[in-house]
């Protein structure tokens, strides 16, 4: 036999072994993978975790109520059940042994094919870090749901079409049919008394149209996840449930419509009452929720997440629904940049390395503790208008640091058109803009203000100007911040003319700076916006950090 026959025999094999029971709109799971981690490693008192690999077969009815939210859906091909098919990649980690479990299913909503809940695993090497989640019991979960992964990423979606555009809604079907065989049919191969879906950007966007469109109820009528947390998307949602959607762009300018808010209001543009979980899709089996943003969510690209909290004129603070948080990340941007920080390249200032990981993998364990023992999270965190932190671009109070554009000239985008509401909401419309104020150095004073932030060493932003030669010096780069550091010595501050104390003039010592990080890292622990063991590494990175910035050895 043939290297090739016999690597086909063990996958039929393995399928044959294990191929699960399926459901009403899962018709069929291959597995053509299950064992252990490549790396064999054991994770705390959970141990060995395994891989299973594979692929699923969705069968969505057309007639079903719950699925004519889908675009184009009817008029897509059936096959001899009158079902349409939509066959997906499969990933799950899950404990070797289920008992040893937390019992929770973190659905991850995969971005662009990538498996980014892994960022909860920091430090370490390989591709599982820490192995963060593995050492709290969680079992993965990765589908695909998007048509245009590019070649060469791992999680794939392949939809039938109607007249050459595919049927991407049926991709908000296939994570929900997905989280509910899990959750529900005993002959998954794997199984969760609760379950959880992250998404990050273009996935946090995902979550946000899938309550949109009442995707949290299958077709059933049960309740699909317990919790979610949709993270960095502003008050986007994702270009993928109509003809000719492209969710793999970057969503910059053209993913915010009405509503932007959970709750139903009226829309000050054309009178319309709508809201995220306000609408009679989304009202039944609401998740609870926690909201997470950077400072790129506030300044840059139509995303607003300003009006997450906010009426829609952005002049009154909300009262968040009982089920629902809100964080800020202050001093942070979309994703963490490198540390050290590289010279500036895109942007006119480096780019923002606060890793605000150490904070999400508190508000998940906060979020895991809220639906399975029903302990509340801690209070929201973000800008107010009423505590007088949420202002206009034009009243930030950023200083005049030499060479630093001031972004107090920024404007919100233009909202985009809502096919789901009459007269499609106001498209084209400005969107009001108002953004976290700033302390005396530049930084955010509202938020989870990471120790570095608290106790810092330089001004982080959610913004960068673009790098005359890479682009116009006046447009914002997409999705990032900046970092400008302190002058280390008072000559310095002096010879350049910086508004901003040095760093030597802040700290005593390299032991007063590291002393003071340590306690702004306690008072986040006894908050709940950090882990214990997290302040370590937190601790570590701000000694390096010194060291970088006052030439210590």
């Amino acid at each position: 036999m043939t290297a090739k026959l016999r690597t086909l025999a063990a996958a039929l094999l393995v399928t044959a072994l294990f191929a699960p029971t399926v459901s009403a709109d899962v018709s069929s799971v291959d597995i053509v993978q299950r064992g252990p981690l490549e790396d064999g490693r054991r994770f705390g008192d959970v141990g060995a975790y395994e891989e299973i690999v594979g692929r699923i077969t969705f069968a969505i009815d057309p007639d079903d109520p719950m699925n004519q939210v889908i675009a184009n859906l009817d008029r897509a091909p059936r096959n001899s059940q009158g079902m349409v098919e939509a066959t997906a990649d499969l990933v799950i980690l899950t404990p070797a042994d289920s008992q040893r479990g937390n019992g929770v299913a973190l659905v991850d909503i995969s971005n662009r094919g990538n498996q980014t809940a892994l960022g909860f695993n920091r430090g370490g090497t390989g591709r599982n870090g820490d192995g963060f989640l593995m050492n709290e019991g969680f079992t993965v979960v990765w589908v695909g749901w998007e048509f245009d992964v590019p070649d060469g990423r791992r999680i794939h979606f392949d939809v039938p079409s109607v007249d050459g555009d595919p049927v991407g809604g049926l991709g908000f079907a296939a994570v929900r049919d997905t989280a509910s065989w899990i959750k529900y049919e005993s002959g998954a191969p794997v199984s969760a008394e609760h379950t959880l879906s992250f998404g990050s950007s273009q996935s946090g966007r995902f979550l946000r149209t899938f309550l949109y469109l009442g995707f949290n109820t299958d077709t059933s009528g049960r309740q699909v996840f317990d919790g979610m947390i949709p993270h960095i998307a502003g008050s986007s949602r994702l270009d993928l449930n109509q003809p000719g959607a492209n969710p793999i762009s970057i969503g910059m300018f053209d993913a915010t419509s009405f509503p932007f808010a959970d709750a139903a209001l009226r829309d000050p543009v054309t009178g319309v009452v709508d809201g995220t979980l306000g609408n009679d899709r989304s009202r039944g089996n609401q998740p609870r929720i926690l909201y997470t943003n950077t400072g790129v969510e506030y300044w840059g690209g139509g995303r607003v997440a300003t009006l997450v909290h906010s009426t829609p004129d952005g002049k009154n603070d909300l009262a968040l629904q009982d089920n629902v948080r809100f964080y800020f990340l202050a001093g942070t941007q979309h994703g963490p940049g490198r540390f050290p920080p590289p010279p500036a390249s895109n942007g006119q200032e480096m780019g923002n390395p606060t890793d605000y990981w150490w904070n999400m993998r508190a508000l998940l364990t906060a979020l895991t503790d809220w639906v399975v023992d029903d302990v509340a999270p801690p209070p929201s965190r973000h800008p107010r208008f009423a505590d007088g932190n949420l202002v206009a671009p034009s009243d930030l109070d950023f200083p005049a640091i030499p060479d630093v554009r001031s972004p107090r000239d920024r404007t919100g985008g233009t909202r985009m058109a809502n096919p789901w509401l009459d007269g499609e909401a106001g498209g084209g419309t400005s969107m009001p803009m108002f953004v976290p104020q700033v302390d005396g150095d530049g930084n955010e004073v509202s938020g989870i203000r990471h120790p570095e932030v608290e106790v810092p060493l330089a001004t982080y932003t959610g913004w960068n100007f673009a790098n005359p030669d890479q682009g116009d010096p006046d447009t914002l780069v997409a999705l990032a911040g900046g970092y400008i550091p302190f002058p280390a010595t008072k000559a310095d501050r002096e010879a350049r003319r910086d508004p901003r104390q040095s760093i030597e003039e802040r700290y005593s010592s390299r032991q007063d700076f590291l002393d003071r990080i340590e306690t702004a890292g306690r008072d986040l622990i006894k908050q709940r916006y950090l882990l214990e063991p997290d302040l370590s590494p937190i601790l570590e990175r701000a000694a390096e950090h010194w060291d970088l910035l006052t030439g210590a050895n």
